[in-house]
């Protein structure tokens, strides 16, 4: 019988659930962490960002052991939006502002694709700007001499 009115209701993809039965089923909550790591994973996939920076709260959990993935972001959610504060280390020899764009841009549609909820505002936070880290190719080129200690050529 469920089925029939479900067919009923006019442009309604077969996924999408009618009031009565969402209540029937139950609801969804997303804890504000989640949020949290969905923006910090955003914002490390953007060019530029080298790491998330953390506050002195934050350094004294992972000193003792407690690795958080929503290090370097702070959400204030109100009903169904939120605010966001991003704290991030820069790699040096970028255009900051350009890198804070897309930071932007990236969190908030990362956070309003996967979650229910709306990022009104992205804040970004510069705490630092670091040289990135060499690879073991770009050493082996700039240092030939330590290339050849396991090299097969």
């Amino acid at each position: 019988m469920a089925e029939q009115e479900l067919k009923k209701i006019p442009n309604q993809p077969e996924n999408d659930l009618s009031a009565a039965e969402e209540e029937e089923l139950g609801y969804v909550e997303l804890a504000d962490e989640v949020i949290a790591i969905v923006a910090s994973l955003a914002a490390l996939d953007v060019p530029g960002v080298v790491s998330m920076s953390t506050g002195f709260r934050e350094g004294i959990s992972n000193f003792l052991g407690k690795k958080s993935l929503a290090k370097g972001v702070r959400v204030k959610v109100t009903g169904h939006s939120c605010r966001i504060a991003v704290y991030v280390t820069v790699e040096y020899g970028c255009n900051i502002p350009e890198v804070a764009m897309k930071l932007q841009k990236k969190v908030k549609s990362a956070v309003d694709e996967m979650t229910e909820y709306t990022a009104e505002f992205v804040d970004v936070h510069i705490e630092g700007v670091k040289r990135r880290e060499k690879s073991e190719l770009e050493i082996s080129f700039n240092n030939p001499e330590e290339g050849k200690s396991g090299s097969i050529f």
